[in-house]
C-alpha cells in the first residue's frame, strides 16, 4: 500500500483535457445554444482545484481467531465489516464520475508515484468477494490473531472551473485498488514500518491492551 499523503492538503489546481461539461442557457434559441456550446469548449479545457484532501487506511473484512504455536493463520476465513462506495456528488456543470476521479489521481501521482491509480467505476463498493489466493503464515506462539483485507481510501473536495469562472463544485471518494492481506498476532507489537491498514485491524480486532494495539 502506499502512503505519504497527509491529510488536508493545500488547494492544487491542475489542469485537465478531458470531454465537455454541460452549461446553463436555454434549449430553444440559437443565441443560447451558441452560449452553451461555447461553455462547453471552455470547459473541456478548464482546471481542477483540489481541497481537503485525506487518506486513510480501511478495513473491510476481517476475522479474529485463536491459533496455537506451529498452526496455519491464514485471511481466508475474513468475514465483511464494513463497506465503502466509490462516489462523486457534484453540483453545477457536471463532469463525468470518471474523469473527476481521475483527475484526482493525477494531482497526487507527484506524492504517490507515477503508477498511482484509484478505483474510477462509480458506484462500484469493497464487498470482499472470493479470492484464488489468500496470505498465510505460521503462528509463532498461541494466542489471539487478527486476518483482514484492507484499502487506502481517499476523499476530497473539488472545484472545476471555466476560465476564471468556477461551474461546478463536489466531493469525491475512492480508493487504491491495491488490497492489503493482513495477518498479525495481538500478543506481539507491531513494528514501526506496519502499514496503516495493520494498525487499523488490530485496533479492530484485538482487545485493549494487547501488545499489537500500543
Amino acid at each position: 500500500m502506499k502512503h505519504g499523503l497527509t491529510t488536508a492538503l493545500a488547494a492544487v489546481a491542475i489542469m485537465v483535457g478531458a470531454a465537455g461539461c454541460t452549461s446553463g442557457g436555454s434549449d430553444g434559441a440559437a443565441r443560447g445554444a451558441t452560449q452553451q456550446l461555447t461553455a462547453a469548449k471552455a470547459c473541456a479545457d478548464g482546471t481542477y482545484t483540489w481541497l481537503n484532501v485525506s487518506q486513510r487506511p480501511v478495513v473491510n473484512a476481517m476475522a479474529v481467531t485463536t491459533r496455537k504455536s506451529g498452526h496455519k493463520v491464514s485471511t481466508r476465513g475474513v468475514k465483511p465489516v464494513a463497506r465503502y462506495t466509490v462516489s462523486v456528488r457534484a453540483e453545477g456543470a457536471a463532469r463525468p464520475g470518471k474523469q473527476v476521479i481521475r483527475g484526482l489521481a493525477q494531482h497526487l501521482k507527484p506524492t504517490l508515484g507515477d503508477a498511482f491509480t484509484l478505483v474510477d467505476r462509480t458506484g462500484r463498493t469493497t464487498t470482499y468477494d472470493k479470492h484464488d489466493s489468500y496470505g498465510v503464515r505460521t503462528a509463532k506462539t498461541s494466542g489471539r490473531y487478527v486476518t483482514a483485507t484492507a484499502y487506502d481510501l481517499f476523499e476530497a473536495d473539488f472545484r472545476y472551473a471555466c476560465g476564471d469562472k468556477t461551474v461546478g463544485t463536489g466531493h469525491v471518494v475512492s480508493w487504491d485498488p491495491t488490497e492489503a492481506e493482513i495477518i498479525l498476532e495481538c500478543g506481539e507489537k507491531l513494528s514501526k514500518e506496519a502499514s496503516g491498514g495493520a494498525r487499523e485491524a488490530a485496533r479492530l480486532g484485538c482487545r485493549e491492551g494487547d501488545p499489537a494495539r500500543a
